[in-house]
């Protein structure tokens, strides 16, 4: 009798064979804006990390553009207003929400970024939405320190640059925290719409520049925590949900952005304005 695994082969086209490794870039870096995206969350401690491996391992493929463990740092500068709107939103369960936010990628902790994006990750109830438009970094700085950002002619570059200009003016904005971590990632080797990523030593600063150094920041969850995400359009494989169910893991709700921001300014959590 054929494998679950044998199966499944059978039903699905063979991948072409993944590229050379490309170790100064990100596969998110190229990744197209999506819409129908959701997320499940996990937090796990290290020593289970080997079981979702043994569990899952077989149906992954690691993201190639990882370089030597295979991973890489992203480094994320949230926006919101003075009132923290973004954040109370999600703290109260708004259904609609959005977080304006500048990622970077690199290859080390404190090396130069590989890239630069500005992202608008918007959220319908369960439903994600992320658009992002690459930029360079003048531009990058002056989103940072010029706030509430002027109209000028690259905002009509990019919905997603006049969009946030337009979120810029009307709430205020100016960056308010940062929150820098380890991924690795790895994608479906029959589902190619689901991607894995384990996101470690996740660290926060109200350091908002570029050029944050590593010992500007403080851990934002303990390092005795990972945290787990499966990201898929429209529908999970249900096998992947029913291998990690087996484990015994519960999916969490859990935000790395609201979860900084409680960090590194205590009193935000108890519903007070930050001085």
């Amino acid at each position: 009798m054929s494998t679950f695994e044998d199966r499944i082969k059978l039903s699905r086209p063979r991948l072409p064979d993944a590229a050379p490794e490309q170790p100064d870039s990100s596969a998110e870096d190229a990744a197209p804006a999506f819409t129908n995206r959701y997320e499940v969350k996990y937090l796990v401690a290290p020593e289970r990390l080997p079981e979702i491996h043994a569990s899952l391992g077989k149906f992954l493929r690691r993201d190639v553009n990882g370089v030597h463990d295979g991973g890489y740092y992203v480094h994320s500068i949230y926006f919101d207003s003075p009132d923290y709107r973004f954040y109370r939103e999600k703290i109260e369960g708004e259904l609609v929400r959005v977080k304006p936010r500048l990622r970077l990628y690199r290859t080390s902790l404190d090396g130069p970024p590989t890239g630069i994006f500005l992202e608008l990750k918007g959220r319908y109830d369960r439903i994600v939405h992320k658009r992002r438009v690459s930029i360079d970094r003048p531009l990058a700085e002056r989103l940072l320190y010029q706030t509430p950002v002027h109209p000028n002619g690259w905002a009509a570059e990019s919905p997603v640059l006049s969009e946030f200009q337009y979120l810029s003016h009307r709430f205020q904005l100016r960056p308010c925290v940062s929150v820098l971590y380890h991924r690795t990632a790895f994608f479906g080797a029959y589902w190619p719409d689901v991607r894995m990523t384990f996101d470690r030593l996740v660290l926060c600063s109200p350091a908002t520049g570029l050029n944050a150094a590593s010992e500007d920041f403080v851990q934002t969850i303990p390092c005795s925590q990972t945290v787990v995400e499966l990201k898929y359009n429209d529908k999970l494989p249900r096998f992947m949900l029913n291998q990690l169910h087996s484990l015994g893991l519960q999916q969490r709700s859990f935000s790395k952005y609201a979860t900084s921001l409680e960090r590194c300014f205590r009193g935000l959590d108890g519903g007070r304005t930050l001085h």
